[in-house]
């Protein structure tokens, strides 16, 4: 009996050193390679500061000697498929937006001009700076012609520390308060720290990795909420949207490290609405030649489709 007490706690403490064993194995991280474009790029919150203008990767651009990138976007159609050709309408652009380089491969100007029905409306021009603090470049706007429609706004800074960056809209409305330190994301730092007034933005984070994007009302009241996850560093995993009564999702998606597109769905109530699937194609030398959008309604069988156009031209 004694002996068969003594084979069953040898058993049990195998048993329990093998749980062990498997609980202690370490979980599988997605690893991110390194494409032209940042995935945040397409996230239009992050993208429209143009201030820290992070998106492109300068040792691909200047290891492939690209002087200027031309991204155009076009008016969407109507599809009864879910393949994608190059016969679909392309006929009125909707924006172009001229990103330059120098040689060592560092954004240095940006043109975006904005249609309507094949008409310039809005043409705006801008010379960007080496970047500094957090990345910031100074941003000079040389020319607004046709308008101020879809007007893009550049920022300078107001006040900063090792804990907060404040900057102020080109507009002399709108503020953007970055909370640096994770210690300080409770809403009573922020309004400690920050004080916004409810039409400024509060993003917790770097602006080359926000985790939470929101306006304020009596310190605690959030609207218009965003928050990011992330693979590793700065690589978005989910964004979410929350703008009662819509509750959006942004699932962000890889191939083999390589981002290839993302998936929105949106929802009413925690009803699903409609979904968005976007796509990246690439090139033989890895740079993106065209992004293609699929709308999908609950409803319908039919989607809506918008896309861009990638074109380069290049240093000899």
């Amino acid at each position: 009996m004694k002996e068969l007490i003594v084979c069953l706690l040898i058993l049990l403490g195998f048993t329990l050193s093998n749980c062990t064993e498997k609980k202690k194995t370490p979980v599988s991280r997605t690893e991110i390679t390194a494409d032209l474009i940042h995935p945040l790029y397409f996230q239009e919150e992050v993208s429209s500061l143009i201030n820290f203008p992070f998106w492109f990767n300068d040792s691909i651009v200047s290891g492939q000697k690209i002087k200027q990138l031309t991204i155009t976007s076009y008016k969407g159609v109507l599809s009864d498929t879910n393949t994608y050709s190059d016969s679909d309408d392309e006929t009125f652009p909707k924006r172009t937006i001229i990103y330059t380089f120098n040689q060592s491969g560092r954004l240095v100007q940006m043109q975006i001009t904005d249609f309507s029905e094949g008409i310039i409306i809005s043409n705006q021009s801008f010379q960007i700076g080496k970047p500094g603090i957090l990345g910031y470049c100074e941003v000079v706007q040389k020319d607004n012609l046709y308008g101020v429609e879809n007007n893009t706004f550049t920022y300078d800074l107001n006040r900063i520390t090792a804990d907060y960056a404040g900057f102020e809209a080109s507009n002399d409305l709108d503020l953007i308060h970055f909370i640096l330190n994770k210690k300080y994301f409770g809403p009573l730092s922020v309004d400690s720290i920050a004080s916004p007034l409810p039409n400024d933005w509060i993003i917790l984070g770097k602006p080359d990795r926000p985790e939470k994007r929101y306006k304020v009302q009596n310190k605690v009241k959030e609207k218009f909420i965003s928050t990011y996850s992330y693979y590793s560093y700065n690589y978005p995993k989910v964004i979410t949207n929350e703008d009662y009564p819509f509750f959006k999702k942004r699932y962000f998606n890889y191939e083999k490290g390589h981002f290839k597109g993302y998936t929105d769905s949106t929802f009413i109530d925690e009803i699903f609405v409609t979904s968005i699937k976007s796509f990246i194609y690439y090139n033989n030398k890895r740079l993106p030649e065209k992004a293609v959008h699929k709308k999908e309604h609950a409803e319908s069988m039919n989607q809506y489709q918008t896309q861009e156009i990638f074109n380069y031209s290049f240093y000899e």
